[in-house]
């Protein structure tokens, strides 16, 4: 999946850290003095995508439900008919 690193903006530290700010780590992270917040647009975004209404199922996600259990024969006791062959044809 592509970064969209559009949708966020480097800017310096002024005083304290933005509550938005992204905390990278690694070769992620910004230099020092500086933050990676997210953009106007990104926050639309975000705030969009929550308000989808998500109150029906989709057909295309399984549930987690497990499916209920089809009903399994009885097993077989010696000379019950499930374990004696049919006839052959005449």
């Amino acid at each position: 999946m592509p970064a969209y690193r559009f949708l966020y903006e480097k800017q310096r530290i002024a005083g304290e850290r933005s509550a938005e700010a992204l905390k990278l780590t690694g070769r992620n992270a910004p230099p020092e003095g500086w933050e990676i917040v997210p953009t106007y647009d990104a926050k639309c975004l975000v705030a969009y995508l929550m308000s989808l209404d998500q109150s029906h199922p989709l057909k295309e996600v399984k549930s987690a439900a497990p499916a209920p259990a089809a009903a399994s024969p009885a097993p077989a006791t010696a000379g019950s008919p499930a374990t004696t062959p049919p006839p052959p044809p005449k």
